[in-house]
């Protein structure tokens, strides 16, 4: 029974418009078999039910035709039935009239009242009952009215599906509907003229009484009469949710009391179903990010059996890891309980467990009554306790479980869908957060090993650098020193066999000394700071100007950003790219153009030249450690520059790559922040 009005939109229309009675209404009429009719201001006939033109003997479409007043006897008008009804009020009035049919006249009782229309400015309409009186006429019209009342209530309220209960100022129930019974299990003959403190809990039978009697006395009302959700008292003993709606009314000088009621069990069981469902989601939103901002395992189980006791409503949780080769058979270990003291990690035989049965079918083991249940004659995993009921779910892949979650209770229970939706939820979160603590954990293996990998390749690198640049420089030396002294005595081949000796002595040294500055761009680098692009590609410029002048290039440069970043490293990309711009230019003189656009967080910075291109085969190995393209005959170099390039760029927290055709030409492109994030 909720407050308000229907939001069927055909009842709605049905009940606004002149001329016709709510759907359930009429049907209630017509079913009591009572005639009912609607009478405009002007005292034309608007409306009538089928039981009206039983009586009348005219069809819907002569009833449309004929005055209201046609149908009465003795000078009966409608003017005169009415007066009895105050000027403007809508309370009832019962006339004892004569009703011309199309074949005789009967005596009735007309029952009438004014209801309101939409259009509050007009006048309201008349609506009306009549009913024939077949037994002898009554000593007054009151009881003529008694009987038409009667028999009207009777009908409307055995159809109902809500109970109702008409009460006297002292709480005897005088009348009780069959929807009693169905909804408080009470017979409705045996209620009347008890107390209606049977069908009120004991624990509010009290207050009801005092509220009462300070109603009749002050007219103070505690609650809401419209709507109010109250329990009843039900003849199992149990109590039953109800909506309850309050009214009362005086008849020959007694005060009643009526109470219209529905059982609101369902919406009830739906509103808990909700909540819980609700405290179940933000729990597992809760251990969701607990296990992402928390790297301590033992901490995040051990407040996970608090949240699950607490969301499921249990005594009970635990979480066991699973030893499948313990040198005495498979054991579980504790790691976190809720609810009972045991030390932190005791070890229990995992064999005839309900936990054993969950990690052999990998799936849920759902417990509602342990003492009858057939499946389990072993001990749960919470020793000493009296466990009655519970859920067992598996954490990690079913091949290879982590462990169990369980969750316990002392009495017999019944658990829903959606807490063991909730419990594999929570167990999932567990496996997760466990294996992004072993991947973290072998992640910081992996860079503690590169980490001294890296240091003992500077080392290498540091210690080669000394170690070969001197053997490399004395056989530079003395091959000169022997070019010089005994130049007269050798022949053309003799000095070019020295000049190649000295030329790949030089080009060692300088492959060494790459090398030593390819280790060291991590970790010789200069701190971040603010680096103006465009001052780093000035001095860069401003370097590389005798090779411009000498190709005759022509650098285009758009206005470039500010970063974060080492500005050597930045200026060593810069002259890497330019420098290959311009040698990589073949016959033609070098047109270079350096460009900046920011897309997204990162900004894009390109340098484009219309040189000889590369193979989109080798476009990625020329970003490799001394991986040449051409030979040293062709153009100079050590083959480790773009790499150098690769390593500043990642370094920076960006990416390098290269769009070429062969004879079309090279873009070169590196991303760098543009909020100095890495």
């Amino acid at each position: 029974m909720e407050p308000g009005p229907s939001n069927d939109p055909s009842v709605a229309a049905d009940e606004s418009e002149v001329g016709s009675f709510p759907a359930r209404l009429e049907g209630l009429l017509e079913a009591a078999d009572i005639a009912c009719f609607r009478v405009a201001p002007t005292g034309t006939i608007v409306d009538g039910n089928d039981a009206f033109t039983r009586l009348t003997g005219y069809t819907r479409t002569e009833l449309d035709e004929l005055p209201f007043d046609a149908l009465f006897e003795d000078g009966t008008t409608l003017e005169s039935l009415v007066s009895e009804l105050d000027e403007g009020e809508s309370s009832p009035a019962s006339t004892p009239v004569s009703i011309r049919t199309k074949t005789e006249t009967v005596p009735c009782t007309v029952h009438l009242e004014r209801r309101p229309q939409d259009d509050t400015e007009r006048e309201p309409v008349i609506t009306g009952i009549v009913r024939q009186q077949h037994v002898p006429a009554r000593s007054s019209a009151a009881s003529d009215s008694n009987l038409t009342y009667g028999r009207t209530f009777e009908a409307l309220a055995n159809a109902l599906p809500d109970g109702i209960i008409v009460l006297d100022t002292d709480s005897d129930i005088q009348y009780a509907n069959p929807a009693v019974e169905r909804i408080l299990g009470h017979d409705p003959d045996e209620l009347v003229g008890s107390s209606k403190v049977e069908i009120i809990p004991e624990r509010l039978r009290q207050s009801h009484l005092s509220a009462l009697q300070r109603y009749l006395e002050t007219g103070e009302r505690n609650i809401n009469w419209s709507y109010v959700e109250l329990p009843g008292q039900h003849t199992d003993g149990h109590e039953v949710p109800l909506g309850v709606s309050l009214t009362d009314f005086t008849f020959d000088g007694d005060r009643y009391f009526v109470g219209l009621f529905r059982d609101i069990s369902p919406r009830k069981e739906a509103e808990q179903t909700l909540t819980e469902k609700v405290v179940q989601l933000e729990s597992v939103s809760y251990l969701g990010r607990r296990a992402l901002e928390n790297a301590d395992i033992d901490d995040m189980l051990e407040k996970t059996t608090e949240l699950v006791t607490a969301a499921l409503d249990a005594e009970y949780a635990t979480v066991f890891e699973h030893d499948a080769a313990g040198p005495d058979g498979a054991v579980l270990r504790l790691r976190a309980g809720t609810g009972f003291d045991v030390a932190d990690g005791e070890t229990t035989p995992a064999a005839g467990s309900i936990a054993a049965a969950a990690l052999a079918d990998g799936g849920p083991v759902v417990i509602e009554d342990l003492e009858s249940d057939p499946r389990f004659d072993g001990p749960s995993l919470v020793p000493d306790r009296d466990v009655r009921s519970g859920i067992t779910v598996t954490i990690g892949p079913t091949a290879d479980p982590w462990g169990v979650l369980d969750v316990y209770d002392t009495d017999r229970r019944e658990f829903a869908d959606h807490d063991v939706d909730f419990l594999e939820s929570v167990a999932t979160i567990i496996a997760t957060a466990i294996e992004r603590q072993g991947y973290e954990r072998r992640l910081n293996e992996t860079v503690s090993e590169l980490e001294a990998s890296n240091e003992r390749l500077e080392q290498f690198a540091y210690a080669a650098s000394h170690d070969l640049q001197e053997p490399l420089r004395m056989i530079s030396s003395y091959l000169q020193l022997i070019e010089s002294r005994y130049a007269a005595e050798l022949d053309a081949d003799g000095r070019e066999f020295i000049d190649y000796a000295v030329d790949g002595a030089n080009r060692m040294s300088e492959m060494i000394d790459g090398l030593l500055e390819y280790s060291r761009i991590d970790t010789q680098g200069d701190p971040f700071e603010p680096v103006d692009l465009d001052a780093v590609l000035a001095d860069v410029l401003t370097d590389l100007q005798m090779m411009v002048e000498q190709s005759d290039a022509e650098i285009a440069v758009e206005p470039l950003p500010e970063v974060q970043g080492d500005s050597r490293q930045l200026r060593q990309l810069f002259q890497n790219l330019l420098s290959n711009a311009i040698e990589y230019s073949g016959d033609k003189s070098p047109q270079v153009d350096v460009t900046a656009e920011q897309r997204g967080r990162n900004w894009e910075i390109s340098v484009r030249d219309d040189g000889i291109g590369i193979d989109p085969d080798d476009q990625d190995r020329v970003f490799q450690v001394f991986q040449r393209l051409h030979t040293r005959e062709e153009y100079d170099g050590t083959g480790i520059g773009l790499a150098l390039c690769r390593r500043i760029v990642e370094r920076h927290g960006g990416e390098i790559w290269v769009d070429a055709e062969p004879g079309e030409g090279s873009t070169f492109t590196f991303t760098i922040p543009a909020d100095g994030s890495r």
